[in-house]
């Protein structure tokens, strides 16, 4: 095919890439056929400075129509970055991942370190190890986790750290940086030098956020097709997964204000999942 330049969201122009869309759709599960299939439609659609967030829309609702069991994991990407404007429902969600992993979690604590006090997003806790984790949410594409965070956050630990001499707070083992996007080459070296966790996308390599949350089926609501509203109602509750949605269409619809009709749908689309 002839070469066409794509507009990415934050304005640079990159051209198109058959394999990065053709190993979008492996990644989400999608055999080699049916991803020649789904490339071959989106190549109609194709045309010269199209925006990546066209390319994805067309892809997502080809696979919507051919293959809508995994649209969840073609979706994940955005369905992390619809969880704003706001960070916590990230920081809820993340409670959430993390207690699958093992740890117990408390969101969103005051903390006094020996200079000033702290919120933490959340306090994990596992194998008597006790890490301080800050939530980095991005709820637009495009951006990545910059070296600015990661001194903020190891600040603050230090802080703790002497609090906890002080008596102000209890003992924390390391500081950890999570965020629903990619990290910095600067953040990347700065974490490695100072030995600060770190959980992205796709990283760490063999096991970043995207793969945390396929082995635990622990996707946000958000990779559901709902309105918007629909879901900012349900995270407002305390809903941000979908292992959280209620098995009754009934006690759905009250929770969201919605029709039973619509509430039906939502709950067969997370059936999907499995």
């Amino acid at each position: 095919m002839k070469k066409i330049w794509v507009t990415k969201e934050n304005g640079d122009k990159e051209l198109f890439s058959a394999d990065k869309v053709k190993d979008a759709l492996r990644r989400s599960g999608v055999g080699a056929k049916e991803s020649e299939e789904i490339f071959s439609e989106l190549t109609t659609k194709l045309y010269d400075g199209i925006g990546t967030k066209e390319i994805y829309d067309a892809v997502y609702r080809i696979l919507r129509e051919m293959r809508p069991e995994v649209t969840h994991k073609y979706n994940l990407k955005r369905a992390l970055q619809a969880m704003g404007p706001a960070g916590y429902h990230f920081e809820d969600f993340t409670s959430h991942l993390f207690s699958m992993e093992g740890y117990s979690t408390k969101v969103r604590q005051i903390l006094e370190g020996k200079c000033v006090s702290h919120e933490i997003d959340v306090v994990a806790e596992k194998n008597k190890k006790r890490y301080v984790v800050e939530c980095k949410f991005y709820n637009r594409a495009g951006y990545k986790c910059r070296i600015q965070t990661a001194l903020y956050v190891y600040a603050r630990y230090l802080d703790l750290i002497q609090g906890a001499k002080k008596g102000t707070c209890q003992e924390f083992d390391k500081p950890w940086l999570v965020t629903n996007t990619k990290f910095s080459e600067d953040v990347l070296r700065y974490a490695d030098c100072m030995e600060i966790p770190l959980l992205g996308w796709r990283y760490p390599a063999k096991y970043g956020l995207e793969i945390m949350i396929e082995k635990h089926k622990c996707y946000p609501i958000t990779v559901i097709q709902m309105k918007q509203e629909t879901a900012q109602k349900l995270m407002s509750k305390g809903i941000v997964n979908v292992y959280d949605i209620p098995e009754s269409a009934e006690k759905l619809a009250k929770l969201a204000d919605i029709q039973i009709a619509n509430a039906k749908k939502i709950i067969e689309r997370r059936n999907l999942i499995g």
